[in-house]
């Protein structure tokens, strides 16, 4: 390899620098039609600037790729660039042996060779994989009087020699480095310049190279940042400072290809919500479980219009075309599915995971995380095969089986503080501090007529059983419960003694009611329908009894026998006085699996 490189330098230093340029460019083009080095970069770079739409993201990407290709030419013919390099900021510099600081941007080997030309200069290098690419680059490094050194303690030796440090501050991380905010992301950075800067009191001078055109750039020194009386992240975040200024003004500088976010230890998720709440709860269970994996979560809702019934059913045949990669930078399919809202949320943001819940959100979800390159998660079953998605969260009834699928006891949900909304409920409905029961009616499936004489029986022995053994009443309804029912609860209760409160959600409803009346409660009634509902009470450490009201449907019955050890189920004739309480672990038994579904998406 040494020979081939050496033979090709010699070559490039006697064609005419228009030939460099164009090997460059078509190198640059060549590399940017990589789909694994373009998946990185493009990531990257919504990444760092979300706000930025798709056209100015891909003029980005392709600049940054085309620039990187010059870079490599421009590496074999350090010296006849030379007099194409402008360099600002020289007169900040008033001290021999100081710390110039660097990050991968710009042409690397031109700015470094071209400092030497200006101070006895110094770089701590990465050995190159290939030994004879490696060989010709030191060759070349030294002939233009630049010092390479491998490790700090070769450095060290140049350090007393008064030589000027050059480092880089993006790469080569130790394992306890510190995490400090590159674009607010928190990423491992080496401390190396920090460090020595402190330890040999030297100034720190951030450097930044850019192209102004062509093989022309421009080398600019910023100010610098003294060490003394500082700690090494205030060091690494005023650097990290500097370089988020040069890199807005100039994007395409940057080798983004370059895994400077891998390690990083926060976590974009945008949730895709179809407007039911009782979606919107699963997926910000998930949400929940993912804050208890050490991670800075950063999360975003964004609610899916699709602009009408047919796009809703084309979405499904354009998730179903999507792979890992083939949307990657497209993304076109959206503008014809979606609102011009939705279509502007999504095209202006970054995710590392897209969560969504049924089957409404599931398309856009596939093709989002495949437009951005993310994880994709989907909560129940959706209308498009399960290995479409990274994880598909399905309840166990479903009796759905596949590598990518975790079951869980139930609907997913997560306990929230139900002490402060309890306190909230105590003081709206001016409460007691008496024992309480909490009932909750939703609707009938499929039996009205069946629904609505057994609820006027369990009702009667409710009163009763409230008023042999002193319980207050807490009543609340759901949005899907009709005016028959409405009827009978309130023919039969409002004026009941012992009801303290009813709460019709169609009429007007409160956020805290649910947890509110679950947390002043001793035990919870709720029928049978409300699969969602059961599995948020058990979640939540309450004795929940499930009331049939009505023969129902495979799903329900298969969920209901799922739940036979967590669950009190209430038949006719509802003998309230036979209930023996259970204790349930469900929520701890769904979070173990779910916490190891998230390690291996992760």
């Amino acid at each position: 390899m040494y020979f081939l490189a050496k033979f090709l330098k010699n070559l490039l230093m006697h064609l005419p620098i228009g030939v460099s340029l164009i090997l460059g460019k078509m190198i640059g083009f060549f590399l940017y039609c990589s789909p694994r080095k373009r998946h990185q970069a493009f990531r990257n770079i919504k990444l760092v600037f979300p706000q930025k739409n798709k056209k100015a993201t891909q003029s980005i990407l392709r600049r940054s790729f085309i620039n990187l290709g010059l870079s490599i030419i421009e590496s074999f013919i350090v010296s006849r660039i030379f007099k194409y390099v402008e360099l600002k900021g020289k007169e900040k510099i008033q001290d021999e042996g100081q710390i110039l600081v660097g990050i991968h941007e710009g042409s690397w080997e031109v700015s470094n060779c071209f400092l030497a030309q200006h101070f006895n200069y110094v770089i701590l290098a990465r050995q190159q994989k290939d030994k004879g690419l490696d060989r010709l680059l030191n060759e070349t490094r030294r002939k233009a009087n630049l010092e390479v050194c491998l490790s700090l303690k070769e450095l060290l030796k140049f350090v007393k020699k008064n030589y000027f440090l050059g480092l880089v501050i993006d790469h080569g991380a130790e394992e306890n480095a510190p995490f400090i905010p590159f674009f607010s992301h928190p990423v491992p950075t080496p401390t190396g310049a920090a460090h020595l800067a402190k330890k040999f009191k030297k100034n720190i001078y951030p450097c930044f190279v850019y192209r102004k055109r062509n093989f022309s750039h421009c080398i600019e020194i910023g100010d610098p940042i003294s060490a003394q009386h500082k700690d090494e992240r205030e060091i690494l975040a005023e650097l990290h400072s500097f370089y988020e200024k040069m890199l807005r003004e100039h994007p395409d500088e940057y080798i983004w290809s370059f895994k400077r976010f891998k390690r990083k230890n926060d976590l974009e998720v945008v949730i895709l919500s179809d407007r039911k709440p009782g979606h919107l709860k699963q997926s910000r269970a998930l949400l929940s479980f993912l804050r208890e994996q050490d991670l800075e979560i950063n999360e975003q809702i964004i609610e899916i219009d699709y602009k009408n019934k047919l796009t809703r059913l084309f979405s499904e045949i354009c998730a179903l075309t999507s792979g890992k990669r083939c949307c990657l930078g497209c993304g076109a399919c959206l503008k014809f599915l979606v609102k011009k809202d939705t279509l502007r949320q999504l095209s202006l943001i970054y995710a590392d995971l897209v969560i969504s819940t049924g089957s409404i959100s599931a398309p856009i979800n596939k093709i989002l995380s495949s437009y951005l390159g993310a994880k994709s998660v989907v909560i129940l079953k959706p209308n498009l095969p399960l290995r479409k998605f990274d994880l598909a969260i399905l309840p166990e009834h479903d009796a759905i089986a596949a590598d990518n699928v975790v079951q869980v006891k139930g609907a997913l949900s997560y306990p929230v503080d139900t002490v402060s909304k309890a306190e909230e409920c105590k003081d709206f409905f001016d409460l007691s501090g008496e024992r309480k029961i909490s009932v909750f009616i939703g609707a009938s499936l499929n039996n009205k007529d069946q629904f609505l004489s057994n609820l006027m029986l369990f009702i009667k022995n409710l009163k009763d059983f409230s008023s042999r053994n002193n319980y207050r009443l807490l009543v609340s309804t759901s949005r899907r419960t009709d005016e028959d029912i409405e009827g009978i609860i309130e023919r039969e209760l409002k004026n009941f003694e012992n009801c303290e409160a009813i709460v019709y959600a169609n009429r007007q409803n409160y956020d805290f009611v649910f947890e509110g009346f679950i947390g002043l409660s001793s035990m919870v009634f709720v029928t049978s329908e409300s699969i969602s509902m059961m599995s948020e009470i058990i979640s939540l450490q309450k004795p929940c009894i499930s009331v049939v009201l009505e023969g129902l449907p495979n799903k329900h019955a298969r969920f209901l026998e799922s739940l036979e050890k967590e669950v009190i189920i209430l038949n006719n004739p509802y003998n309230l006085e036979e209930i023996k309480l259970k204790e349930s672990f469900l929520f701890e038994e769904n979070r173990r699996v779910i916490k190891e579904a998230i390690k291996r998406v992760l």
